[in-house]
């Protein structure tokens, strides 16, 4: 069953899109829009990706991946169990590859992802992982988007919506 939820205030929006196996969450802003991709089943979570928020991007480092995150965990514990296992890879798509700058965005990723309760397994060859279980990530409800907007927005602040998305 498909479900869209969203919420707004001046010139954010935030939208959830539930397209099993799929979610999509969604920030727009004025700069661009930054949104996260998971896949999901009864029994795992896989984060595929947050795109538009990556290194040389306007919105890089302005808490619209924390709003990403932060609402993305809300939605799945209202939907699935507390003891299934979230999991993805780290991609450094679009780091730099000047070794100062490459390891200073490597850091933050881990920083990151590890401030909503993510282990990180380094990965010799490849990406590195992040694990861990949905009851024990955190919701963080301090800090803003853009400056003047929340980082967490309860669910219950969200309406349903029509369904334009489609996944490609």
């Amino acid at each position: 069953m498909e479900n869209c939820l969203s919420w707004s205030k001046d010139e954010l929006r935030v939208r959830i899109y539930d397209h099993a196996p799929f979610l999509d969450v969604e920030a727009r802003v004025p700069d661009g829009y930054v949104k996260m991709m998971l896949k999901y089943t009864p029994s795992y979570v896989f984060i595929e990706d947050i795109q538009g928020n990556g290194f040389d991007s306007k919105l890089q480092g302005k808490g619209t991946g924390s709003l990403l995150v932060n609402t993305a965990v809300q939605y799945l514990r209202a939907k699935l169990s507390a003891d299934i296992e979230v999991s993805g890879e780290m991609s450094d798509a679009n780091d730099p590859r000047e070794p100062d700058l490459l390891k200073h965005c490597q850091t933050n990723r881990i920083k990151f992802w590890a401030s909503f309760g993510f282990t990180i397994i380094p990965s010799a060859v490849g990406r590195d992982r992040l694990i861990a279980k949905l009851s024990d990530l955190k919701v963080k409800k301090d800090g803003t988007v853009l400056g003047s907007h929340p980082k967490y927005i309860p669910l219950s602040s969200f309406t349903e919506d029509a369904l334009p998305h489609r996944r490609l």
